[in-house]
């Protein structure tokens, strides 16, 4: 997926605010909060990025101060850094979430040595943003809806084979 599709399939599961406080008990104040970490607002200056590198193409030409995606959020553009091994794009909790270098995988690294990989996330960008819609799609079953623990470990397993197999664990 690219930076524009994954901005796009974002928007589209922004929730109505009243459609879930009729369907839930959820409070108003929770329902606003949820909805404000899926905000992604475009730039007003645009940066030339590589259609290779989406992640790096969201972080530089769309706002995405407020956008949470359960335990991940990325960086602004002038936090990203990177070393010999790894660019460093954001955060999964209190973890550092970066691409490795040499592969393009999406990981998690150690904040207290951040050349230490805890997890591996997504084979690659791409993958990664489209795990990241998925993770939302089952988020909102979760909390605004209803699903079965069946239900629910096969949407993992599916959330799990979109960041490419078994090596990769992207829900925490």
């Amino acid at each position: 997926m690219d930076a524009t599709n994954f901005v796009k399939a974002i928007s589209l599961l922004i929730p109505n605010k009243q459609d879930i406080l009729k369907k839930t008990t959820c409070s108003e104040e929770f329902i606003d909060i949820y909805i404000q970490d899926l905000s992604i607002r475009k730039k007003a200056t645009h940066t030339a990025v590589s259609p290779d590198f989406p992640i790096i193409d969201l972080i530089f030409n769309y706002d995405l101060s407020k956008l949470r995606v359960q335990h991940y959020s990325f960086n602004e553009a002038d936090d990203v850094t990177e070393n010999d091994r790894f660019i460093y794009i954001g955060w999964c909790d209190a973890f550092l979430l970066a691409i490795l270098k040499e592969t393009g995988e999406i990981v998690e690294a150690d904040w207290a040595d951040p050349c230490c990989i805890i997890s591996y996330i997504a084979k690659d960008q791409g993958a990664f943003l489209d795990v990241l819609v998925e993770m939302e799609k089952l988020s909102q079953k979760l909390v605004f809806g209803s699903v079965t623990e069946k239900e629910e470990n096969e949407i993992n397993k599916y959330i799990q084979s979109i960041a490419g197999g078994s090596k990769y664990n992207p829900i925490i």
